[in-house]
């Protein structure tokens, strides 16, 4: 789809929305496995954040499809996100010329 109206239309399509009401939630992000986050739009329960993670098939994983409240509202979800300080050091600085995932990376 491309754009945010084409993605929240398409996603009225998606096969969760048959589990799950997505009336007033706004798929905004969504990652190579497709797993979706959406802000809460409506009215009683505004600024909540949701997610539906695919299940991982690998033993010791995500046995099953999950949708879920992730946090209250976006600062919150913001505010969980943080970098370990040491397992960036012990990473090191990701760039063009040293992260695998970058074409022509090492």
């Amino acid at each position: 789809m491309g754009t945010l109206l084409g993605e929240y239309l398409h996603s009225r399509d998606w096969w969760i929305a048959q589990k799950v009401s997505l009336t007033g939630l706004l798929p905004i992000a969504r990652n190579a496995g497709n797993d979706t986050l959406f802000p809460d739009l409506n009215p009683a329960t505004h600024g909540q954040l949701h997610a539906f993670v695919h299940v991982i098939s690998w033993p010791g994983y995500l046995g099953s499809h999950v949708f879920t409240k992730i946090a209250d509202d976006f600062d919150t979800y913001l505010d969980s996100l943080f970098i370990d300080p040491d397992m960036a050091e012990a990473h090191g600085p990701a760039s063009p010329t040293t992260h695998p995932r970058v074409p022509g990376g090492r």
